[in-house]
């Protein structure tokens, strides 16, 4: 049995989830949220990240294709509908928009500091992932990365709306 080799990514996921939890301890420890409305806009953010990491918990499986006792990083298909319909990696994004939730709700230089390493692992990770879907999918990845931008949610939304008109107007 070949001994599996760390990834550059396996590192970053581990800075990224260390980051996370020392920006999430220093919220509480140091945290200084003299702004109000950061701190109430910060946890909305936060809230909309937890769920965006946790949608692909639930979709990857049954439409991934997913083989039985498999975890969803073993897809066998590529998902282009629901959220991967507007954008390529909502877990990513969840994980971000949880950096920049942190910042806002704990309104002090640390935060953002680490926040901003954070940040920055997660885009890296994104990149590799990206690369490694299109070894494993080859074409079909090239084409979806074509039609579904990686974590740009606003612009997945104007991508689709247009899409529908674009049939609409085929079907008239």
């Amino acid at each position: 049995m070949r001994k599996k080799q760390p990834t550059k990514s396996g590192f970053l996921y581990y800075i990224a989830g260390t980051l996370l939890v020392f920006d999430w301890l220093l919220i509480w420890f140091v945290g200084d949220s003299a702004l109000q409305v950061l701190w109430y806009l910060g946890w909305i953010i936060l809230i909309v990240g937890i769920v965006l990491i946790f949608l692909p918990l639930f979709i990857l499986p049954r439409k991934g294709k997913v083989p039985e006792g498999k975890d969803i990083t073993h897809t066998t298909t590529i998902v282009d509908t629901g959220i991967y319909a507007i954008i390529r990696h909502p877990l990513y994004l969840g994980w971000i928009l949880i950096y920049l939730g942190c910042i806002l709700c704990g309104q002090h230089w640390l935060i953002v500091i680490s926040g901003i390493a954070g940040i920055a692992c997660v885009c890296l990770i994104l990149k590799q992932e990206d690369r490694r879907l299109v070894e494993r999918f080859s074409d079909n990845y090239k084409d979806y990365m074509q039609k579904v931008p990686r974590i740009n949610f606003l612009a997945g939304v104007i991508r689709l709306i247009q899409k529908f008109k674009q049939v609409k107007r085929g079907n008239n």
